[in-house]
């Protein structure tokens, strides 16, 4: 009996590290290109973190690229662009050469003592509109991605962003700016490579999740969940903004050590994570790094306050919790373009200014044009209150989903709500759903039978789930003439005439 059980054991862990393995060599590409993007900006932008921030350079640039981002979401809603593939990586060219021009030209001037205030600012802001598009790039390649393999690739992509960032912290002014751009470049050979590799949604991540309760796989619940996460979220950049600017809104500088201190203990919290990811032991992702970014936030302050002297070793745990509020919003906006219709781009463009909008207002526009007193308690009530509400928000709807039975009632206030049709996630179909595992491995069976291309069982895939020729286009990023010619392939392989002789095909002569 105690045989068995052992083997059981061993069998499950075996099947873990194979299915990691599997994710890995899917996401390498992506991981590495995201760490190098996120890198490049974090060094130009944010100083290598060698403080808190850049102040002016860091927040202000950003509140200006997202003034341009909000004009951009607007017409993506308004318009429902079609972005074919060619379009997405002509313009994920554009922002790796932007990018590299930036850092380059910052390394330069730098260097040779010419940069000033004017020119960086305006090189910080076009850094921050086009860094953040090769983010979105990155980001979008693992959309319908399972939760353990986003998760596994923003905190891979984290951790090691965090070595190349915490390298250009130990370099002088200006060469790391030509260190970053050299990394900034590399993202071209990421783009070749990722191309090689399977689509991270194809790679069934599924026996990471077992863990999680079956009522979080449920579609109403995760949008009501990934709303309020996304309203939690700009409490929490708010609590950000007025930590990386304590007391007095200037940034606050770091020694050595606890610089140091800040690049281990991120790098301590990212292979935490993918432990307890890869043993299937991270339950409830959401929640539970929600309380992480309590901890954070709640440390900073009561640090601050022992050590009103010292408040770089406050600043340790306010960095560290910017950086893990990154990958909560990257993981949140995965979870938005899965579950929503929209334009990969709707939910980046929306999560940055929810998360970056939130905590850049507070940084520049309360602490600096509206100064508050810093002695005064004020401050520290007014986070103390945020934290508080920001953790109500994302434990009471836990709760409310934990204990809610789904009626059809319910389902049909959250179809009709207006706020899910805001957030983009009022599509009748998930590219996420639980189908869509059922009809991809039904594909591929058919696939088999009738000799389909790889590109024909994405297609088929797509369209037995309802897709509409338009709807598949999009998603693969191809053209609806592209996806058209695609379908009449499939019906003249296979013999058949309609979408539903194919699903009765699928349910009578496939698993």
């Amino acid at each position: 009996m105690g045989i068995r059980v052992s083997t059981g054991v061993e069998h499950e862990r075996e099947t873990r590290i194979r299915t990691g393995k599997r994710i890995y060599a899917a996401l390498w590409p992506s991981i590495l290109g995201l760490a190098f993007g996120r890198a490049g900006l974090i060094i130009t932008n944010y100083g290598s973190y060698n403080r808190t921030d850049d102040g002016m350079f860091t927040d202000g640039s950003m509140l200006i690229a997202l003034a341009i981002m909000a004009v951009l979401l607007l017409l993506i809603a308004m318009r429902k662009p079609l972005f074919s593939k060619t379009i997405i990586n002509r313009a994920m060219r554009i922002c790796v050469i932007v990018e590299f021009g930036v850092c380059i030209a910052l390394g330069i001037f730098s260097l040779t003592n010419t940069l000033a205030y004017p020119l960086h600012f305006t090189l910080s802001v076009i850094d921050s509109l086009f860094g953040s598009g090769a983010i979105f790039y990155w980001l979008r390649r693992v959309r319908g991605s399972s939760r353990a393999t986003s998760l596994i690739f923003v905190f891979s992509a984290l951790f090691i962003s965090e070595i190349v960032v915490y390298l250009g912290a130990l370099t002088p002014p200006g060469v790391n700016y030509l260190i970053s751009g050299c990394f900034v470049i590399v993202q071209f050979p990421c783009m070749l490579w990722a191309r090689s590799r399977p689509q991270p949604y194809l790679v069934d991540g599924s026996i990471l999740d077992t863990a999680s309760p079956n009522f979080l796989q449920d579609q109403i619940s995760n949008k009501w969940l990934l709303i309020v996460s996304s309203l939690a979220v700009c409490t929490m950049g708010i609590v950000t903004g007025f930590l990386r600017g304590y007391p007095d809104g200037m940034p606050i500088t770091f020694t050595p050590t606890t610089r140091f201190l800040d690049f281990v203990l991120i790098q301590a919290i990212c292979l935490g994570v993918l432990v307890l990811v890869v043993k299937g032991k991270l339950r409830l992702p959401v929640v539970s790094l929600w309380v992480l970014m309590q901890v954070l936030a709640s440390g900073a302050l009561i640090l601050y306050a022992l050590l009103p002297q010292s408040l770089d070793v406050g600043a340790v745990f306010t960095t560290c919790l910017n950086s893990i509020m990154v990958v909560y919003c990257w993981y949140v906006i995965i979870e938005f373009m899965g579950f929503g219709w929209r334009s990969p781009y709707y939910y980046c463009f929306a999560g940055w200014l929810v998360w970056l909008g939130s905590r850049s207002i507070a940084r520049i526009v309360l602490l600096n044009l509206y100064p508050v007193d810093p002695n005064g308690p004020l401050v520290n009530a007014l986070l103390s209150a945020l934290l508080l509400l920001s953790a109500q928000m994302i434990f009471m709807q836990f709760l409310t989903t934990l204990l809610q039975e789904h009626t059809k009632q319910e389902a049909a206030f959250n179809k009709r709500s207006t706020l899910v049709k805001i957030m983009g996630l009022d599509g009748n179909q998930s590219f996420s759903d639980i189908r869509q595992v059922s009809m991809r491995r039904n594909s591929e069976e058919m696939g088999r039978q009738f000799m389909l291309s790889e590109r024909e069982i994405d297609v088929l895939a797509l369209y037995a789930l309802g897709y509409t020729q338009r709807r598949v286009a999009e998603e693969l990023c191809v053209s609806p003439g592209t996806a058209h010619a695609h379908i009449k392939h499939l019906y003249a392989k296979t013999g058949m005439h309609s979408r539903q002789e194919i699903l009765d095909y699928m349910q009578n002569y496939t698993s």
